[in-house]
């Protein structure tokens, strides 16, 4: 009887790790949206504009990829024309395309991340954002607080651009300025930029389609191709081979993804960044506005927990706040204690450098991570 027991538990095994490397599963919503889903959309590359040069071609897919899945993760990227001496994009502040000059030299990046992404696509900035978060993220990104490096002026201390000096940044002379349009700052700075004739790059950068076609700019205008294919497309092909590893399954696991903000417990949408990996990954968010635009997180209390019951419970970790504050809320109640994810140990926190900050070339990581949360038993 042991005997055959041994032989049955060999058996599941050998089933399960079959199982995993098939077709990613359909769970009620594609694993990897259609073409014409809005983040995933392609068009043809930009044209010239009249700039001297020819436009690259796109970039090729990995030998035996999903051709959706590249449309998918590349499309974006694609679209970004490069020339002997400009690249040709569209600006995510208006809508509208514009060519920017190779080689700017004396540039000022008002955005943390976006300096993060700048560096790591061959890129140094001389006006920058200061700040304990901004320096905490550049230690972590780049290696070293940048804004004590010889020949950088920090113009301001946030990057939210409430209380930029615009004086101060029109007045340190770049020749190109990039920030957030998430913020008021691209507000801010545009037109008394546009007045000086600065170029000013707006930028909305929600996940992995955006890191692939804002590091593609930015390498291009920093004359350094050659790190899309090694850092950027590298990271590209990885994602979309953790993704092809996703299992097939009957039932697709179950999560809730959990923040605390401004003190307020909430749980994130398919709109938020770990949203859209949990849903690209077959997961299902049990928290699901079911409207294009809807916000991204959304108040959430221990008695919707509790009714939704799910497979997962993600705690997004940042500031001060991560799975202590869970325990600190919710330990000692017996509800928390009858959730199926705490009885089955899969509380799980997500790391701050992966999941709640830009990962940037990290974000094969991120998927990685967050696939192996979901299928425990297969291997990314």
């Amino acid at each position: 009887m042991k005997k055959l027991t041994a032989m049955l538990l060999a058996l599941a095994m050998l089933l399960s790790l079959a199982a995993c490397g098939s077709q990613p599963q359909q769970s009620g919503q594609d694993n990897v949206p259609p073409a014409d889903a809005q983040s995933g959309s392609q068009a043809d590359p930009a044209p010239n504009n009249g700039t001297p040069g020819t436009p690259d071609t796109p970039d090729a897919p990995a030998e035996g990829a999903d051709p959706q899945m590249v449309e998918y993760y590349l499309g974006k990227a694609n679209e970004v024309a490069v020339t002997d001496t400009h690249v040709t994009f569209t600006h995510d502040g208006t809508g509208e395309e514009i060519s920017i000059e190779k080689g700017p030299k004396n540039v000022a990046v008002l955005f943390g991340s976006l300096t993060c992404l700048w560096y790591e696509a061959g890129g140094t900035v001389q006006l920058a954002v200061g700040g304990k978060s901004a320096t905490s993220l550049y230690k972590e990104q780049i290696g070293r607080d940048i804004t004590q490096d010889e020949g950088v002026t920090v113009v301001t201390e946030n990057s939210s651009g409430t209380s930029w000096d615009v004086e101060k940044i029109i007045g340190g002379k770049p020749d190109l300025i990039v920030c957030s349009t998430g913020m008021k700052g691209y507000s801010t700075i545009s037109g008394p930029a546009e007045a000086a004739g600065i170029p000013v790059i707006g930028i909305n950068y929600d996940g992995v389609q955006d890191y692939l076609k804002w590091f593609k700019v930015f390498c291009n205008l920093n004359g350094q191709p050659q790190l899309w294919d090694d850092i950027a497309q590298a990271t590209a092909e990885d994602i979309m081979e953790v993704v092809a590893k996703v299992p097939q399954a009957e039932t697709a696991p179950t999560a809730i993804i959990l923040v605390m903000s401004s003190d307020v417990l909430k749980a994130y949408t398919y709109g938020s960044q770990p949203g859209v990996m949990l849903k690209e990954l077959g997961g299902v968010n049990l928290v699901d506005p079911g409207s294009e635009g809807a916000a991204t997180s959304v108040e959430i209390n221990l008695e919707d927990i509790y009714a939704l019951d799910p497979d997962i419970i993600f705690m997004s970790e940042f500031g001060d706040t991560g799975l202590h504050t869970l325990e600190d809320m919710f330990g000692a109640d017996p509800v928390w204690q009858e959730l199926r994810a705490v009885k089955n140990n899969r509380v799980i926190a997500l790391e701050k450098a992966l999941f709640h900050n830009k990962a940037n070339k990290n974000y094969n990581e991120s998927y990685r991570t967050m696939a192996q949360y979901l299928y425990p038993d297969c291997e990314f």
